[in-house]
């Protein structure tokens, strides 16, 4: 049971997915469970890779990534419990294969307003876009995917222009090829960007990965980390665990229990010290594909989200927190997401 096989998974715009892309390139210390209220939330604009973006699964008879190991219990743990006080999205197909795409946000608060504009074009073999975000960037795109050697290969160079006070022009490459049950996938900087990253996955068996990441700082001259990871997948028990640097480990498990719940369990233990974080949830899903989802973090937060569809096109999330240790006079959190795919 895959946690949400009957909603939130249309996608036909590439924005969202390339911000989860962003988001997920860099370095992971984010990915620590997050709790659905946070009382330390900067009072300003999110950037670009503050996003939240669910990751995309991986496409028919293709492996998946380095990022999907755990993927299901972060997206019962994480997925509904960031987004601020209201969040909107929409994507438009044209006939000419053609997507129009917006996405808007207020988080923290009402008024901390982020969001963007972007035009998609997908040819045979070939895609582009250029996008617009409201900091003041703009984001281009050119993307080639084929069959080659009896496996797939993909390259993607990206570029963005900050439109500051001094302009400045950032670019990488980012490439890869897959051949079961082999994947590599390489982060190359091209003007201006610090680190060059990549990742090597194996699938040794049937429902097993395992997996190496590395990250180099081009300043330092130094890797900055070594990750390696192992999965297990059986279509309704799910096993990760990640050591980075040789000293931290994370991990989750996402067990379905019949047809309708689910558990989860994310836990990360940092540094010598062994600082210890987990988050541990639960979700049901409802006889017409809604999801109700909770979860407590170590430090008491609870968060509650809803998610459904109205009709075809139309994915809606009501997210509801507090601090457990003071429900009441506590900092509360509340946010309502919709996207709209037509």
């Amino acid at each position: 049971m895959f946690p949400l096989d009957k909603i939130n998974k249309k996608r036909i715009s590439s924005i969202f997915q390339r911000r989860r892309e962003a988001e997920k390139e860099k370095d992971e210390a984010e990915d620590q469970p997050q709790s659905a209220a946070e009382p330390t939330a900067q009072a300003k604009p999110k950037g670009r890779d503050d996003i939240e973006i669910l990751l995309p699964p991986a496409h028919e008879g293709e492996m998946p990534t380095y990022f999907h190991v755990g993927g299901w219990a972060k997206d019962c743990l994480t997925s509904g419990y960031k987004f601020g006080v209201w969040h909107f999205r929409c994507s438009t197909k044209l006939d000419n294969d053609v997507v129009l795409s917006s996405f808007g946000e207020g988080n923290p608060h009402l008024t901390s307003v982020f969001g963007g504009l972007e035009v998609f074009k997908q040819y045979e073999n070939v895609n582009t876009s250029l996008a617009w975000l409201t900091s003041n960037e703009l984001q281009g795109e050119l993307g080639v995917r084929g069959e080659l050697a009896g496996g797939i290969a993909h390259s993607l160079l990206r570029t963005t222009l900050f439109m500051t006070d001094e302009c400045q022009l950032k670019g990488k490459l980012k490439a890869g090829f897959e051949r079961n049950p082999f994947k590599i996938e390489l982060s190359v900087p091209i003007v201006k960007e610090p680190t060059l990253m990549g990742y090597v996955l194996v699938a040794p068996a049937a429902n097993y990965l395992l997996g190496y990441r590395m990250v180099y700082s081009l300043a330092e001259k130094a890797f900055d980390k070594h990750a390696f990871c192992f999965g297990y997948n059986n279509e309704f028990t799910e096993v990760g665990l990640k050591l980075e640097n040789f000293k931290d480990l994370r991990g989750s498990i996402f067990q379905s229990i019949g047809e309708s719940w689910a558990v989860a369990l994310k836990m990360n233990f940092y540094g010598e010290e062994q600082l210890q974080k987990f988050a541990i949830g639960c979700q049901y899903q409802l006889e017409d594909g809604s999801l109700l989802k909770a979860k407590i973090r170590d430090d008491g937060n609870v968060g509650v989200v809803f998610q459904t569809k109205i009709g075809e096109n139309i994915e809606v999330m009501y997210h509801v927190g507090c601090e457990g240790k003071a429900p009441i006079s506590g900092h509360h959190k509340i946010g309502a997401s919709w996207t709209f795919n037509c």
